[in-house]
């Protein structure tokens, strides 16, 4: 039987075996060569509170809590969130026109020997570097968050919390133009990768006072804009800490548990702020710049960009195990967090 990588419990990865569905009228079967998933996402779902204690009602746009999830909501074992990998197509159902067997693809799959996926959700790899695919699913969220935070050409930006979202937005960030880039995280191994994706400088919250530093290096104004993408409540205080009177700060992280460290009253009171959450992140569905942009010509935008060389993404895929290997990572995401950037599954 074909495995794949499943949460077996809250916090604990292993290998699950599972049965090959039949293929259905428009999908086509994948054989995976390599595939990653998500980590704040997977933290979030599995150890965060913010989902533990209440659930997301659509209907009413609220979370209701002290009532328990519709049943089936999170069943075990369960795959990865955000998952995005590359592979072979090997077998297409009745009234496919896109892809044949043979066909090198890519587009948001499991962490799975194989993966059945409608064929308009699924990408030709041509050209494309397998590990530039792999970043289609942070690059989504990073797109948006640059976007949607208003980042014009010859802007200052700070990016707090260098995951694959970060460091894509980093990345995001200078092709759009901006003056100077910051890039803020605890880990050197994810700031060093901000400095090769075009940040300016790196700075180590740990060992300094990013928003005091970043002021300075604004002529004591700070940044026009600033993306949290670590979903920690210190991140965004630094990230409001870093923004000049009027800026932007863009919360694209997944926070748990209320606000207790953010001081609302303090910079982002007197700095006038602007906040927002950009699509991608959460139950929105719609860009704020719908109909001109919608979930299609955004994923068409970035592939085009990955083709023609322009979207890159240098060590942000580290490290490539095996899948044998794999479920030790989630040791590692949770506890030595400074030997991941972001992992994948080679098949």
């Amino acid at each position: 039987m074909p495995r794949r990588l499943a949460f077996i419990a809250p916090s604990e990865l292993g290998i699950v075996d599972y049965d090959e569905p039949e293929l259905a009228p428009g999908q086509v079967r994948i054989r995976t060569e390599i595939a990653s998933a998500k980590h704040g996402t997977n933290l979030g779902m599995t150890e965060g509170s913010t989902l533990r204690d209440a659930h997301f009602d659509p209907q009413w746009h609220l979370f209701r809590e002290n009532e328990p999830a519709p049943a089936g909501a999170a069943p075990q074992p369960r795959g990865m969130a955000g998952c995005t990998g590359v592979g072979v197509v090997t077998e297409v159902a009745d009234g496919v026109t896109r892809w044949k067997p043979g066909d090198h693809v890519f587009g948001y799959l499991d962490v799975r020997e194989t993966n059945v996926r409608d064929e308009s959700k699924l990408w030709e790899l041509g050209t494309i570097d397998p590990e530039v695919a792999l970043c289609l699913d942070p690059a989504y969220v990073a797109f948006h968050s640059v976007r949607e935070s208003g980042v014009r050409f010859g802007d200052s930006v700070a990016v707090v919390g260098l995951g694959a979202i970060g460091l894509l937005a980093v990345r995001m960030a200078r092709l759009s133009g901006a003056e100077a880039v910051f890039a803020v995280d605890p880990l050197a191994i994810r700031r060093e990768v901000a400095l090769g994706l075009g940040a300016d400088e790196a700075l180590d919250p740990t060992a300094c006072d990013a928003g005091l530093v970043i002021h300075e290096h604004t002529g004591t104004q700070g940044v026009d804009v600033a993306i949290e993408a670590a979903g920690s409540y210190h991140a965004l205080d630094a990230a409001i800490r870093s923004t000049r009177v009027g800026g932007t700060v863009c919360m694209t992280g997944f926070y748990q548990g209320p606000a207790n460290t953010v001081w609302f009253g303090r910079e982002a009171h007197h700095n006038r702020l602007n906040f927002v959450v950009p699509h991608g992140c959460g139950w929105a569905n719609l860009p704020r710049d719908y109909p001109r942009w919608d979930e299609n010509r955004a994923h068409e935008a970035m592939v085009s960009l990955m083709r023609k060389g322009i979207l890159t993404a240098p060590g942000v895929i580290q490290p490539i195990l095996s899948l044998d290997e794999a479920p030790e990572v989630w040791s590692w995401v949770r506890r030595e967090p400074e030997r991941v950037v972001k992992f994948a599954v080679r098949f």
